[in-house]
């Protein structure tokens, strides 16, 4: 190599580190911007603070009544000849779902109206229910009874 080979090779190493000197500062800056801006590792396992959502949670009341009513309307749906067996629901606003079974219209009643029990199946465990729907004079079916089983 003649020292005309040995300035270029050495002015190029000049630049690639000239531009090495540049660029890592450079990335470094731009990634602190995707680090937490807390003071500390643990601070940054805190929960936020701050609040996305406006649609306030349904209270644990108003739960079961959504579930009543989804009950209610596949219970009330039923052909009486489907009544025997087990019939699922699941109520997707609440994330409740359940198993209704042994759905019988009582004897000796007057009126159109049918027994149930049911299992409810929600974030705060497994729960059975008896209940009791029936029909109103407008032809809906209406919850007589919907109590925590043995209750």
């Amino acid at each position: 190599m003649d020292l005309t080979e040995a300035t270029v090779s050495g002015k190029s190493r000049v630049k690639h580190r000239a531009l090495l000197a540049l660029l890592v500062p450079l990335a470094l800056v731009s990634l602190a911007g995707c680090m937490s801006s807390r003071d500390n590792a643990a601070s940054a396992l805190m929960i936020d603070p701050v609040t996305t959502s406006s649609v306030p949670p349904l209270s644990a009341d108003s739960e079961i009544m959504s579930d009543e009513s989804v009950v209610r309307d596949l219970a009330g749906g039923l052909d009486s000849s489907r009544l025997s067996g087990l019939h699922p629901w699941s109520n997707p606003l609440t994330g409740s779902a359940g198993v209704i079974s042994g759905l019988q219209a009582p004897s000796g009643e007057t009126g159109s109206c049918r027994q149930f029990k049911t299992t409810r199946h929600a974030f705060d465990g497994v729960s059975l229910f008896d209940g009791k729907i029936c029909r109103q004079d407008d032809g809906s079916w209406g919850i007589v009874s919907f109590e925590p089983a043995g209750g």
